[in-house]
């Protein structure tokens, strides 16, 4: 299944990240949450490590299984993403201002959705969409400093990308009606509690 293999490849470059960042003495670990992942019911989990005096790599990753059923109306959001990105500091690592550069893939299956999505699909409140996206992009962010182990985080930026999907009638229902692909530009934003380990 699609969603097990991306998850295991994201665990597995987590955890070369992580052995790499911490085999040196001078390097440090961070592991972080999106808040306004969690907000959208999506589990998330990142990883960063920094590579050197200014410039940090990290992998975000994140999974959405959920269905929810209200009535005869069953929406779903549900989606898998990774997302390595590098980052330069401005003054130290995991410190302060910083601009970045992600890369971004996601599987999707979505379905009766309102007005946040009608962006990227008009009809989206009728039908159901599954596909696949990539994007790549830029953001800027700061970062505060809470105690020796914890800071949090705030970013904002724009994604380019490419989607291609294909679309059916309902929730459930696996009768095809048309294949369509397109490029898009999304927003890009983060609220990151951040967990440092030296």
């Amino acid at each position: 299944m699609k969603y097990r293999k991306t998850l295991r490849i994201t665990v597995l470059f987590a955890l070369i990240l992580c052995m790499g960042s911490l085999s040196a003495s001078a390097q440090t670990f961070v592991v972080k949450n999106n808040l306004l992942y969690d907000a959208t019911l999506t589990p998330n989990l990142g990883f960063e490590g920094a590579v050197a005096p200014r410039w940090t790599i990290g992998l975000n990753g994140g999974f959405n299984p959920w269905k929810h059923a209200y009535g005869d109306d069953e929406k779903q959001l549900r989606h898998v993403f990774i997302s390595p990105e590098a980052r330069y500091w401005f003054c130290s690592t995991f410190a302060g201002h910083y601009i970045g550069m992600n890369a971004t893939y996601s599987h999707f299956n979505i379905a009766k959705q309102g007005k946040p999505l009608r962006w990227l699909y008009k009809d989206i409140k009728k039908y159901r969409y599954q596909g696949d996206m990539v994007a790549a992009g830029a953001f800027y962010g700061y970062s505060w400093i809470l105690s020796n182990r914890w800071s949090i985080e705030a970013e904002i930026g724009a994604d380019v990308g490419y989607a291609w999907w294909k679309k059916y009638p309902c929730a459930h229902c696996g009768v095809e009606i048309e294949k369509t692909s397109k490029p898009f530009v999304m927003p890009k934003a983060g609220v990151n509690l951040i967990f440092n380990i030296k």
